[in-house]
């Protein structure tokens, strides 16, 4: 196979994009590959960061076929559902804790998670998640979904 069909059929694969938001609109968005370390790009906005996302692809992919390294796979899918067995009163204090502060359980319990991963995660979103909880929190407004947990789209190379 020639290097070139190769590099197509890589590019082909349904590889994860994940966007790293700024703290302030300011600041920008990163788009990067999930599976290959250091293949992003940046831009004001996020469609602004991923039309330039093909192209670092391209010579990502191309330096590693030309230096003979491994390209990773597309990684698993994840639905972002988990069915989570707990002790009642585990479940009964959760529920109180939500109620307490306004929100439902899926959202306490989704950024709960979320301030446990904390840094240790590469994706700064997951602590901007407990930020922005917080903050909406202190200003005394209950959460929606949507506010604790912001749009995490995972796009294709194909849909680009």
């Amino acid at each position: 196979m020639t290097k070139k069909v190769e590099l197509e059929r890589i590019l082909a694969k349904p590889y994860a994009v994940e966007f790293v938001y700024g703290e302030t609109p300011d600041e920008g968005v990163v788009a990067r590959v999930a599976e290959w370390p250091g293949c992003m790009t940046a831009g004001a906005t996020r469609e602004e960061a991923i039309a330039h996302l093909d192209g670092a692809m391209h010579d990502w992919a191309e330096a590693r076929l030309k230096a003979h390294l491994a390209i990773p796979e597309p990684m698993a899918k994840y639905s972002g559902k988990v069915l989570l067995r707990m002790p009642r009163n585990v479940h009964r204090a959760a529920e109180q804790r939500a109620r307490d502060e306004g929100t439902s359980l899926n959202t306490w319990l989704t950024t709960a998670i979320a301030r446990e991963l904390g840094p240790v995660t590469e994706d700064r979103e997951l602590t901007s998640i407990a930020r922005q909880r917080e903050r909406t929190l202190k200003r005394g407004r209950a959460l929606s979904h949507k506010a604790v947990w912001p749009d995490r789209t995972r796009a294709t190379s194909k849909a680009r």
